[in-house]
């Protein structure tokens, strides 16, 4: 089984609103997402999971609209902010987010509305868990967050990593394979080449993910 792990790509600002902070995608998020959906059309897609958040959701909108077939919500993959009024963007919450930032840097979680670390991580690697131990295909998208893959990525590298020292770009691909006994390994971090390229098909291992690797063992 390969998973195809999916940021969202990039969001509004939201600021305070009454209830839940959800926002759609800006002009430039929703561009990444036709730029993501033209890329993986042209791989066989069994099906999509997502984050409940709108953010999310819409980033694989495009190419749920070339499948038969409908999301599947896990709860469990929303973002550490999933009860905040507030949104941000990763790359300017520091400039903009004023009190927002105070909060966080405060490690404010309750007043920001966020998870705490060990409640946001141990949610998230229960649901990957899950995804890993009831496959919904031979091929599946998972459309969520910049934390939510950190966090799967270190628990793929290893039980003492937490989160993966890296920075996930909006409507970036990671890949994970999972074999027949269990065992995980990447395949590919934050793909961004879809951004800039064109992609006619699927042509030997290094343009789709692994699938014809078997040939060379």
């Amino acid at each position: 089984m390969e998973l195809i792990i999916v940021r969202h790509a990039r969001p509004q600002t939201v600021v305070n609103v009454d209830g839940i902070a959800d926002p759609g995608l800006d002009d430039i998020g929703k561009w990444q997402a036709e730029r993501l959906s033209r890329w993986l059309a042209h791989e066989t897609i069994d099906a999509v999971v997502t984050s409940p958040k709108a953010r999310a959701i819409e980033t694989v909108g495009p190419l749920l609209a070339g499948l038969d077939h409908e999301h599947e919500v896990v709860a469990d993959l929303d973002e550490v902010d999933r009860y905040s009024s507030s949104y941000f963007p990763t790359e300017i919450v520091h400039t903009h987010g004023g009190d927002y930032w105070d909060r966080i840097v405060a490690q404010d979680w309750d007043g920001l509305g966020w998870d705490d670390p060990a409640t946001f991580r141990a949610r998230v690697e229960a649901a990957w868990a899950d995804l890993v131990a009831n496959p919904r295909g031979e091929r599946v998208v998972v459309a969520c967050h910049g934390g939510v893959i950190r966090i799967v990525l270190g628990a793929v590298a290893g039980p003492d990593v937490g989160f993966f020292p890296i920075n996930v770009d909006y409507a970036s691909i990671s890949r994970i394979e999972v074999g027949d006994d269990g065992r995980q390994r990447f395949l590919s971090i934050n793909e961004t080449g879809h951004f800039d390229a064109d992609r006619l098909g699927v042509r030997g291992v290094m343009n789709d993910g692994g699938r014809v690797a078997d040939a060379f063992h």
